[in-house]
């Protein structure tokens, strides 16, 4: 609380409450704040109220307008799942569905995802929610080849039956995806020179929906300031 921990206040003190007078006629005041000073003296702090009356006067400085960040298409990846999940025993006991293969293209290259990573849904309490994280390698059709390490987080939601059939193991995934919601966030590191200055750094937003057996995922980028 401006500057001053709890750990500073003496406890044994209070402060009187002090009402003043009534005035006819009087124009109201603002209000005043009293802080209590480190050395157990109270200080007079003035309400300073820069909020207007308009519709953002909830807003924190409205007078102040940030640059607003454009989305634009930056790439797009679409795997294929192993039908059996793979269990991993760490603190918690997982169950994970592993990649099997995929392809992707994108502004800045193509290529294949690579066998190995991962997508996994965990359920969150009692709403109709999954928090869905994902782990993926992909790799560039350059000679040498340049490896991507693609992760990703974010939310499935929808009714509940539908989530258990996307995420669960061997179940339809032919549902419509006007029924759930995918959406998620991911970065992209790599240590490959070509591509470090363009990836290392960025940060994308994404859709993503079923189709057959495959896991589509569609990421904008939002660096493009209008």
């Amino acid at each position: 609380m401006n500057g001053v921990h709890s750990v500073d206040w003496d406890t044994n003190m209070t402060t009187p409450c002090l009402m003043p007078e009534s005035k006819v006629g009087a124009v109201p005041q603002p209000p005043q704040q009293l802080m209590m000073h480190p050395l157990g003296q109270p200080q007079q702090v003035e309400y300073n109220d820069d909020m207007s009356d308009s519709g953002s006067s909830n807003i924190s400085r409205p007078a102040i307008s940030f640059p607003m960040p454009a989305l634009e298409f930056d790439f797009r990846i679409a795997v294929a799942l192993n039908p059996e999940p793979s269990r991993v025993e760490n603190k918690v006991k997982k169950e994970i569905t592993t990649v099997a293969a995929g392809q992707w293209s994108g502004s800045f290259g193509n290529g294949r995802v690579l066998a190995g990573g991962y997508d996994l849904g965990q359920a969150r309490g009692f709403r109709p929610i999954r928090i869905v994280e994902g782990a993926f390698v992909m790799q560039t059709t350059d000679q040498p080849p340049a490896v991507l390490e693609m992760r990703t987080r974010g939310s499935l939601s929808g009714p509940c039956d539908i989530l258990d059939s996307l995420i669960g193991p061997g179940q339809s995934k032919n549902i419509d995806p006007r029924q759930y919601g995918f959406r998620m966030f991911a970065t992209v590191k790599t240590p490959d020179k070509r591509y470090a200055e363009i990836v290392n750094c960025g940060l994308w937003v994404a859709s993503g929906m079923w189709s057959g057996e495959e896991l589509i995922i569609e990421y904008v980028i939002c660096f493009v300031f209008s």
